[in-house]
C-alpha cells in the first residue's frame, strides 16, 4: 500500500510539472507567404523543438498589428520594425533581438518631391501631403521621423486603405478628397531590401520613382537595445525591385532593423529549471535563424 502511495505521488508530481511548462507557443508574423511568417516559422520551431510545445503562426497586417497583440496577450513572440517597437505599447517585460535589415525607401512620382529632407520647408509642407498607408510600418517610420526632427511635425499625412491606393495618388501626384484636390510628395515604404510590394511595382512602375532620405539628424534616434535606430545607406541597383532612381544611381536613404520581441510572461511561471530551459531556447531559436539572414 505504501509503495503505492509513493507511486502516485511521483506520478502526480510528474504530471505536475508537464502541465507547467507552456503547451503553445503563438508567433505574430505578417501577411501570407511573406517573409515575416518564413521567418517566424523558422525561428519557432527552432524554439519548440526542444521545449515540445506546439507552434501556432498567427498571419497579421505587420509591426502594427503585431504590438498590439503582443500588448494583449494574443501572441508570445512577433517580429516587428524597430521603430515600432519603441512607440507602440508593449508588454512590459520583454527580449528585444536584432533580425535582418529593412530599407527606408522614399518613393515619389514624377511631379512629387525628389528628396524626403525637403518636406522640412514650410513651403514644400504647405503645397504637399505624404501618402500612406494606414497601419503600416511606412506610417511608424514617417511619424517617428518627426518626433526626431520637430521640423517634420508639419507635414501633413493622407492615410490610404492599402499601398495600391497609396501607389496610384503618387503616382498621378494628387488625390480628392472630400472634393479638395491634395498634392501628394511622395511615401515612405519600408521593406526587406529589394522586395518592393507588386502593388507599387506592377501597375505604377514607370511613373513612380526612388528619391532620397539624407537628413542627417534621423541618426541620433536609439532602438530599444539603446543601439542607432536608423543607419546610414542607400539604395543599389538590386535594391530596386524594377524601379527606377531619380538622383543617383543609389540614392542615400537609412536601413533599420526588424526586431524580435519575446514576452517574458511566457516563462514567468515556470519553474527555475524550465525556465532555464526555454529562455535558452527562445536565445538560441532567435541567434541561430537570424545570423542566416541578416
Amino acid at each position: 500500500m505504501k509503495s503505492k502511495v509513493i507511486l502516485l505521488a511521483v506520478l502526480l508530481a510528474v504530471s505536475g510539472l508537464a502541465s507547467a511548462a507552456p503547451s503553445k507557443l503563438t508567433f505574430c508574423t505578417g501577411g501570407e507567404g511573406g517573409f515575416y511568417e518564413s521567418l517566424g516559422q523558422a525561428i519557432g520551431k527552432a524554439i519548440t523543438k526542444p521545449t515540445g510545445a506546439e507552434l501556432e503562426v498567427l498571419n497579421t497586417g505587420g509591426s502594427v498589428e503585431n504590438a498590439q497583440l503582443l500588448k494583449d496577450g494574443d501572441c508570445n513572440i512577433a517580429i516587428i520594425q524597430a521603430d515600432a517597437v519603441i512607440s507602440q505599447p508593449l508588454p512590459s517585460d520583454i527580449k528585444v533581438s536584432d533580425a535582418h535589415t529593412e530599407v527606408v525607401y522614399w518613393l515619389h512620382g514624377k511631379s512629387g518631391v525628389e528628396d524626403f529632407g525637403k518636406m522640412e520647408s514650410s513651403s514644400n509642407a504647405e503645397r504637399y501631403a505624404v501618402a500612406s498607408v494606414a497601419g503600416s510600418g511606412g506610417l511608424v517610420t514617417l511619424k517617428n521621423f518627426a518626433k526626431t526632427d520637430k521640423d517634420y511635425e508639419d507635414v501633413r499625412i493622407v492615410e490610404f486603405d492599402d499601398w495600391y491606393s497609396a501607389a496610384e495618388a503618387v503616382a498621378q501626384g494628387y488625390v480628392t478628397k472630400a472634393g479638395v484636390r491634395i498634392e501628394i510628395a511622395g511615401m515612405i515604404y519600408v521593406g526587406r531590401l529589394g522586395f518592393i510590394t507588386s502593388d507599387i511595382t506592377e501597375d505604377f512602375g514607370n511613373q513612380i520613382l526612388i528619391g532620397e532620405i539624407n537628413d542627417d539628424s534621423f541618426a541620433d534616434s536609439k532602438d530599444a537595445n539603446d543601439n542607432p535606430l536608423y543607419t546610414a545607406c542607400s539604395v543599389d541597383s538590386s535594391h530596386t525591385s524594377g524601379l527606377k532612381t531619380s538622383t543617383t544611381l543609389a540614392p542615400d536613404t537609412y536601413c533599420l532593423r526588424a526586431q524580435v520581441v519575446y514576452n517574458n510572461d511566457y516563462h514567468k511561471d515556470l519553474s527555475a529549471k524550465e525556465i532555464r530551459v526555454v529562455r535558452r531556447a527562445v536565445d538560441k531559436g532567435i541567434n541561430s535563424v537570424v545570423k542566416a539572414v541578416r
